[in-house]
């Protein structure tokens, strides 16, 4: 009885709904058009077999989570953010722990229960739709209304937690997103700067991590990364947190903190910081990414830049006014400063060991080059498993840690600025030593070729390199056919489905590949053709039939290229001079210093007259002939001369294709003189 009259009053429940039933009203109707009636209505001509409800218009359902959830914690609490509202309902004969328990009981009403009735109209619609766009089982309704209500939780109870600490309602809805982004700002800021300033640091895999680290960014990502159980169990374990920590943050509220930008003085120099340190990494971080080459100093600057930019801010939020000076800012903005450069500075110092550390290799169990691979499998993207990629010979083990140590003991200074010098350099590493700890250490570096010669070398002529970064380790596998492809002309093609054939041309192709020669390996010249292998699916996705697997047939691949001529297949890939009615140049000049341009043909250059130079045409077979031979593949280059070259075929698609000035003939020489 006292729990009902105090705890579940009646006439603050009734007041909440009819002042606020509609925010559960529009919570029922917005998902219900989200989900039941989406798949209710959706056609496919073939189902989709689907993991999750949040592959069937998920984008939209958690939009709904992540929104009305903030609306009901702001509006139900709005009593506590004015000054005469929080003055009537606090002088209720109701204690504050009676007030909060029946509105935190209204909010919870208002989102548990459209959700649990749209999972229950779900269920009915699965059950009873004869022909589903979508395949999926009970478990998928039942495990999409718990990710639905943790979800919806975590974000009231954040909201009602956060109201607690802000006084005014804009500013408390602004900042309950600004929770929910502040960590993957936090983290991928940060590692832009620890990129910048550390040798080794590896960012690659901040962005794919990233999504699952905010709802706001589930929401582009739910319907292709599944909901897995440790995010449910993190977000139910703070939304369960909040709700004791709302019971002794609101009892020692003060009444008179409603319309104050901050209630306790406590959370005021932890929201000045916060603030200050989320700008100065913002600053950093874009006056990093906007340096011209070689300018270390404008990501200092933006530090600064950002650090007063966000202090001032700070500092007017919560005096609620521009005019802040005194005596006490100058000393207080220092001090911030001095805690967010230690901040900083401590996990890029030296001491700390991390740019030149190369493990032992007797503590180095096995070895991987190259990052992260995923795939999608019924829509979903997931991770492969990558312990076939990794190796313990002893020969590639000691080369990958030789590299290693003289990129640590080198000071080329190309190797201090790592911002987008990846494809500056020629070469980018990325190594991944699996020790005997269990764990495993990664780094990444971008460097000068030249300097390393002899160590890429060495690391790119051993078998365990060319096995993954030519995936020679699929051709080991059951092929179905090989669909091979002329390099210049699409319209070139011939299929391999002979079972015998098809063994004879995967033992080739792989012999081929590990023949091949480090200088062959950098060849600038375009291959001769591509070869697809075709595999049985391994996906019960039917949009996803078979897998597929992409070789090169370079024209070193004697072998291959002898079997093709050898099953009168060559021919049928090779594009003859007689197909050729003329050849036209374009002389293309590159000159952007400090700003790399990937050059490559371009038919809009010789079709469009890009270049506004006269264009020279020939008919000479013998040039025709060399062109066919070579053809330059893509590059980077800040300053150079090519040449955008059109055949224009008898029949079929036109080719296009690209020569470096040095490239040419004398016979082109000879041509082009007057151009």
């Amino acid at each position: 009885m006292i729990f009902n009259r105090l705890f579940c009053n009646r006439g603050i429940l009734i007041q909440n709904f009819r002042q606020h039933g509609w925010i559960g009203i529009l919570y029922l109707i917005t998902l219900l058009f989200s989900l039941p009636l989406y798949i209710a209505t959706e056609y496919r001509d073939v189902p989709q077999q689907i993991i999750s409800l949040f592959q069937a218009n998920g984008e939209v359902q958690i939009l709904f989570a992540i929104t009305l959830p903030v609306a009901a914690g702001i509006f139900l609490f709005r009593y506590i953010q004015s000054g005469a509202p929080s003055d009537l309902f606090h002088s209720l004969p109701l204690r504050r722990k009676h007030l909060l328990t029946v509105n935190l009981l209204t909010g919870f009403v208002m989102i548990l229960i459209p959700i649990w009735i749209t999972t229950a109209i779900t269920g009915w619609v699965w059950a009873v739709l004869d022909q589903p766009a979508f395949l999926f089982d009970g478990s998928t309704i039942w495990m999409w209304g718990l990710s639905m209500s943790i979800y919806s939780l975590f974000m009231f109870m954040l909201t009602v937690a956060v109201g607690m600490c802000i006084g005014q309602s804009v500013l408390q809805g602004l900042t309950v997103y600004a929770l929910v982004l502040l960590p993957v700002v936090v983290w991928f800021i940060m590692s832009l700067h620890l990129q910048h300033y550390l040798l080794g640091y590896v960012f690659e895999e901040v962005g794919f991590n990233a999504e699952k680290l905010s709802l706001v960014l589930r929401v582009g990502s739910i319907s292709n990364l599944p909901v897995i159980r440790q995010e449910l169990i993190i977000y139910a374990i703070f939304a369960i947190l909040f709700i004791p920590l709302t019971y002794v943050l609101y009892a020692k509220r003060q009444v008179e903190s409603a319309t104050q930008a901050v209630t306790f003085k406590l959370i005021k120099p932890i929201f000045r910081f916060g603030l200050m340190f989320t700008l100065v990494l913002i600053g950093g971080g874009y006056f990093t990414m906007i340096a011209p080459r070689g300018s270390a100093g404008w990501g200092i600057f933006g530090y600064i830049l950002g650090g007063i930019v966000g202090y001032i801010v700070a500092e007017m939020i919560i005096r609620k006014t521009w005019l802040i000076w005194s005596s006490r800012l100058l000393p207080k903005l220092i001090l911030y400063g001095i805690i967010a450069g230690l901040i900083l500075y401590v996990p890029i110092a030296d001491w700390n060991g991390y740019a030149a550390r190369v493990p032992e290799m007797s503590k180095v169990n096995s070895i991987k080059l190259g990052g992260e691979s995923y795939t999608y499998s019924n829509g979903v993207s997931q991770k492969k498993d990558d312990a076939h990629l990794y190796s313990n010979d002893p020969e590639y083990m000691g080369a990958v840690i030789a590299l290693h140590q003289k990129i640590v003991d080198s000071d080329l200074p190309l190797l201090d600025d790592p911002i987008n010098t990846g494809m500056r350099n020629d070469e980018s590493i990325l190594i991944n030593y699996k020790l005997d700890n269990g764990k495993v250490m990664k780094r990444k570096y971008y460097i000068p070729e030249a300097e390393f010669h002899q160590e890429l070398k060495a690391l790119k002529q051993s078998q365990d390199y060319k096995r993954v970064a030519f995936e020679t380790y699929k051709l080991d596998e059951d092929a179905l056919s090989f669909g091979i492809r002329s390099a210049i002309s699409s319209y070139r093609k011939v299929y391999i489905s002979n079972p015998e054939q098809v063994r004879e041309f995967k033992a080739l192709l792989k012999q081929d590949i590990f023949d091949q020669t480090y200088e062959e390996q950098r060849s600038p010249w375009q291959s001769f053709a591509y070869a697809e292998m075709n595999q049985d699916s391994t996906s019960k996705d039917p949009f996803q039939p078979r897998e597929m697997w992409n070789f090169e047939i370079k024209p070193s691949y004697d072998r291959v290229l002898a079997w093709l001529k050898e099953n009168k297949l060559y021919d049928q890939l090779l594009v003859q001079a007689d197909e050729i009615v003329s050849a036209q140049f374009a002389k293309q000049e590159i000159n952007s210093p400090g700003s790399l341009q990937w050059t490559t043909p371009q038919p809009e250059y010789i079709d469009g007259n890009l270049s506004g130079n006269k264009q020279i045409a020939t008919k000479n077979k013998e040039i025709i002939r060399d062109l066919l031979k070579r053809q330059r593949s893509g590059y980077l280059t800040e300053k150079d001369t090519v040449y955008q070259i059109k055949l224009n075929v008898i029949r079929g698609e036109n080719i296009y294709m690209m020569l470096k000035e040095e490239d040419l003939t004398e016979e082109m020489k000879a041509i082009l003189v007057n151009q």
